[in-house]
């Protein structure tokens, strides 16, 4: 699966609250490749802090699927 295949499947379950300042980018082109040297800094819009309104970190992973009792699905778009 390409990085921007992958890309398009996590964004379609991660919380609609779950923020970086790349998600203001387009998605990579076709052929782009991962970078795995990852400096993201990732925040809660609900909290507008690294922690979620449930105390735990707001990243990926974390915030990638139903399951915290904060978690709101993508807005269709």
């Amino acid at each position: 699966m390409s990085y921007r295949s992958e890309l398009r499947a996590i964004l379609k379950v991660r919380c609609a609250h779950l923020c970086t300042k790349a998600a203001v980018m387009p998605l990579p082109e076709a052929d782009a490749v991962r970078n795995t040297d990852d400096t993201a800094v990732w925040w809660c819009a609900h909290t507008t802090e690294a922690l979620g309104p449930d105390g735990s970190c707001a990243e990926p992973g974390a915030c990638d699927a139903p399951g915290r009792s904060c978690y709101e699905p993508p807005r269709p778009g």
